[in-house]
């Protein structure tokens, strides 16, 4: 069996996420959706026999699978997976397995939300399943480290970012850095959003976690080619990282698609940010390097597709400007709004700085007061919010609109209720549709209770009227309708 041996710098120990939703290419291609390597250091061990030394590397490969529109033939054939390992500096191999059967399958969620309002529905279907294989390595200790290799074609066709998608594969790859630092490698916390929603905020936390404690930074790169549609699962070859993908213009490994604000990934966090305003699929590589005592030990990368659609359901982000309120004259209310890093309220009447989260406002006359507030988040996301306050001369009463007679214990009855403390109800009455009383109460009553002479009243719209004494004494008439449901 022959292997092609190419260039390629050692350290680059790649973590591949490949996102491939396709429906028109090659039964063969159409169903991986990605893959990953990731591993584990388990320790050495002396050969009793040799004397020689070993490092115990647990290595796991996840590949990603479209179960809704991929093909069974191909799925299939996914098991059982071919890994190549390869000395890092001479490309000899090493070893090679093709016998590596899936240990777990799993359902991957969506996973996408966006930091400016909820993601209620997308349109379409989506089934993405991951599927693990394991193997755990001896490796001979040597100062060359290793490569851990699979390959598998092909891209989605609709990518819309590089050249002949359907017709390229993928390289996913790690490396396991020389015997004298033994390392676990980083691994992404996240599974990658299959889909994101076109002109809304997206906030990705692609971040890494890793074992050693070592520090971590992030940034873009490019993503490589592999396997091609007339071999599309090859025998894993040594990779060849300088053949990667040929993207676009006015796409680059940086700008792997476009936004506004451009979609950017942040190098202490990981995080992804941005706008996306063109649909369509994009190919998309993270790249997570690993520091111990500031010197570069390691990198993982991660290739994916973002998926951008307009097809989504989305309550926007809405700040909370208060309750509505009601008070006299000459009072005052503290406005309180949160979550914000700026805050305008208008119109400013009556309120002592309209440029603050809660700014005091003190009304002087009666009247119905409507404020809004306009406010940018800390993931620089706008939302609006109102709120009223109603001014009063004097303490009143006010009666619901409705009520429901049924014995449930709520709103059973039909009464007067205090808009202000300070105000004594005299006498409320109930009169239906032909003017006749049919309850006639004071304060000490309960209310209304839907019947008359103990008869059950018709459903409907029944007339009442209040005597009552306001907060100065003077007293007052209202009058009103409500209506009767059961």
């Amino acid at each position: 069996m022959t292997y092609h041996m190419h260039m390629k710098p050692f350290l680059r120990c790649c973590l591949f996420f490949v996102f491939i939703f396709s429906t028109a290419i090659p039964a063969f291609a159409s169903h991986i959706v990605g893959g990953e390597i990731t591993y584990v250091f388990l320790g050495d061990s002396t050969s009793a026999a040799t004397g020689k030394v070993y490092q115990k590397y647990r290595v796991s490969l996840g590949i990603y699978e479209d179960c809704l529109n991929g093909q069974p033939e191909a799925i299939a054939q996914d098991n059982p997976a071919f890994l190549g390992v390869f000395d890092a500096v001479t490309k000899a191999t090493y070893e090679l397995d093709t016998n590596i059967f899936f240990a777990t399958s799993i359902n991957v969620p969506n996973n996408f939300s966006s930091p400016c309002g909820t993601i209620t529905s997308f349109s379409g279907s989506f089934c993405l399943i991951k599927k693990t294989f394991i193997k755990t390595y001896a490796l001979l200790a040597n100062g060359n480290g290793y490569v851990v290799a699979y390959e598998r074609c092909c891209r989605n066709a609709s990518i819309a970012n590089i050249n002949s998608p359907g017709n390229q594969g993928a390289t996913y790859y790690c490396t396991i850095p020389p015997s004298g630092t033994p390392n676990n490698s980083a691994v992404f916390t996240n599974y990658p959003p299959q889909t994101i929603c076109l002109n809304h905020s997206l906030f990705y936390d692609h971040s890494a976690t890793d074992a050693d404690g070592d520090s971590l930074s992030y940034s873009f790169c490019a993503a490589l080619n592999g396997a091609n549609d007339a071999d599309t699962k090859p025998l894993p070859y040594y990779p060849n990282w300088a053949d990667s993908v040929t993207y676009i213009s006015p796409y680059s490994s940086q700008i792997p698609f476009t936004g506004l604000p451009p979609i950017v990934i942040d190098p202490h966090t990981g995080i992804i940010t941005g706008t996306p305003n063109k649909a369509g699929r994009y190919l998309v590589t993270v790249r997570c390097s690993e520091w111990r005592s500031g010197v570069l030990i390691n990198t993982i990368e991660r290739e994916f597709q973002f998926l951008v659609t307009a097809d989504c359901g989305f309550v926007p982000y809405a700040p909370f400007a208060g309750l509505d309120t009601i008070i006299m004259v000459g009072d005052s209310v503290q406005f309180n709004a949160i979550g914000g890093i700026s805050y305008s309220w208008t119109p400013a009447t009556y309120l002592n700085d309209p440029f603050i989260a809660n700014p005091f406002g003190f009304f002087p006359v009666a009247g119905r007061f409507t404020y809004t507030l306009h406010e940018v988040s800390d993931s620089n996301c706008d939302g609006t919010a109102t709120r009223t306050i109603t001014v009063l001369d004097y303490a009143q009463f006010t009666v619901p609109t409705a009520f429901t007679p049924n014995n449930d214990g709520n709103n059973d009855f039909l009464k007067p209720l205090p808009v202000l403390s300070g105000a004594t109800l005299v006498n409320f009455k109930v009169f239906n549709r032909q003017g006749h009383v049919v309850y006639d109460g004071g304060a000490s009553d309960p209310g209304w209770d839907g019947y008359y002479k103990g008869v059950k009243q018709d459903l409907g719209v029944y007339y009442w009227e209040i005597l009552y004494r306001d907060d100065k004494g003077t007293e007052r008439r209202l009058k009103g309708d409500a209506t009767l449901v059961r």
